[in-house]
């Protein structure tokens, strides 16, 4: 498949089946402690249906999440969930898929500004044995369109695949192709019909991607980080629906061979354009930040252990904090990354995000939700902890955690 060339494909819609951070602190860990935030987490509420691997919520509340389920004749369906308060669930068996990549997020959702929920996953048929990639969309207040198929040849191994949306609407996906390409294709706002796909990165260039992260912001600004070659960390920078510029090299992966493809990465992005990387690579776990004209610190090399997850947020300051392991990190706007701290007692890992206001949300391995301020060195006691984490999210006015197939939520700013 020629992934330059344009092939939009037409969408049918018919069924198939806060805080701000507080002014004049200093570098972590001489400031004083910082208090969490009181917390208001909603009992979980527990899904109607097998969709607890990917969760999305937009301002007004709006919420999806997706999963998959085996069905009578053994194979797998892809499930999404959607709902309009977060608390009355519909339910909706977008047929066969969500299989593929053989490790990794196989189905991930997003919701528009407008309500429009849209499902993306990869999927390989036993007839064909070519994994393709899928996706379907739901207009608000409307029915699940046909799924349609926006590329072949899916990369099987650690490559990935993942959406995001920018605050005018547009939706943006972004998967690795065989044998690493990274491949993007958009569905702008009101359109009917993905556009072309358009390759990000050649494997030829900086070898097999792996371990993707998207982030993209309000203002429509989006960067795509990988694992490369060596598991080499690359981030590429762009908007979603002008194009992205050439990858750059962020950190050494430290790998021995090209094909030996391990390794994470997890990017956040503000609407001033800073964003955070963190990774975690065979031996290293590291981390960097953007400033708003695009250019990337050298990198911080937080642990010399690696760690199956990563991640990192940034709010509308620029503060950051990197998740790893049982550890934390705070990078406050003007500084530098902050001498790692424990996690709350229990947490082995988990997810960050933050909104503009300086509200960030930690949910650990466990389901557990803390929400802090920027350089906090306390998180509290936090939310009961339901079962094992799948997904956290967060926009202005609601932050969503996903763990053992339930949704809790909590206002934020």
């Amino acid at each position: 498949m020629q992934h330059a060339q344009s092939h939009a494909r037409s969408w049918r819609w018919i069924g198939r089946g806060a805080l701000a951070a507080a002014a004049g602190l200093i570098a972590f860990g001489v400031s004083p402690a910082l208090p969490a935030l009181a917390g208001t987490w909603s009992a979980p509420v527990q899904l109607p249906g097998s969709c607890g691997g990917s969760v999305a919520v937009n301002q007004a509340g709006a919420m999806a999440a997706g999963g998959t389920f085996t069905a009578a004749d053994g194979t797998t369906h892809v499930q999404v969930c959607t709902s309009a308060n977060g608390k009355t669930w519909q339910a909706t068996d977008l047929g066969q898929g969500g299989n593929a990549p053989r490790s990794g997020q196989r189905v991930a959702v997003a919701v528009t500004p407008g309500g429009e929920a849209v499902a993306l996953w990869g999927y390989e048929a036993c007839s064909t044995c070519v994994p393709v990639v899928e996706a379907a969309a739901r207009p608000a207040g409307g029915s699940w369109g046909a799924p349609v198929t926006l590329d072949t040849g899916l990369d099987l191994s650690p490559g990935g695949l993942t959406i995001g949306v920018d605050g005018s609407g547009n939706v943006i996906a972004v998967w690795v192709v065989s044998p690493g390409d990274v491949i993007d294709s958009v569905l702008p706002a009101g359109s009917g019909s993905w556009g072309p796909d358009t390759t990000l990165e050649l494997e030829n260039n900086q070898g097999p991607a792996h371990g993707i992260s998207l982030a993209v912001s309000p203002a429509g600004d989006a960067i795509v980080t990988f694992n490369g070659g060596l598991n080499n960390v690359w981030a590429i920078s762009g908007t979603v629906t002008g194009g992205f510029s050439a990858p750059v090299e962020i950190a050494l992966g430290f790998g021995n061979n090209d094909y030996h493809l391990t390794g994470v990465t997890r990017v956040a992005l503000n609407n001033a354009g800073q964003a955070s990387i963190a990774w975690s690579v065979t031996g290293h776990t590291g981390v960097a930040t953007r400033s708003p004209a695009g250019a990337w610190s050298a990198p911080t090399i937080l642990s010399t252990a690696s760690f199956s997850s990563a991640s990192t947020a940034i709010d509308g300051a620029g503060d950051a904090i990197a998740v790893f392991g049982s550890s934390y990190s705070w990078h406050l706007a003007g500084g530098g990354w902050g001498t790692p701290a424990p996690l709350p007692s229990g947490s082995s890992g988990g997810l960050a995000v933050a909104d503009p206001a300086g509200a960030f949300v930690f949910a650990s391995t466990a389901g557990s939700a803390f929400t802090v301020t920027a350089g906090a060195t306390s998180f509290g006691a936090g939310s009961a902890a339901p079962g094992s984490l799948a997904a956290l999210a967060i926009v202005p006015g609601h932050a969503v955690v996903l763990a053992a197939d339930a949704v809790s939520t909590e206002p934020v700013s």
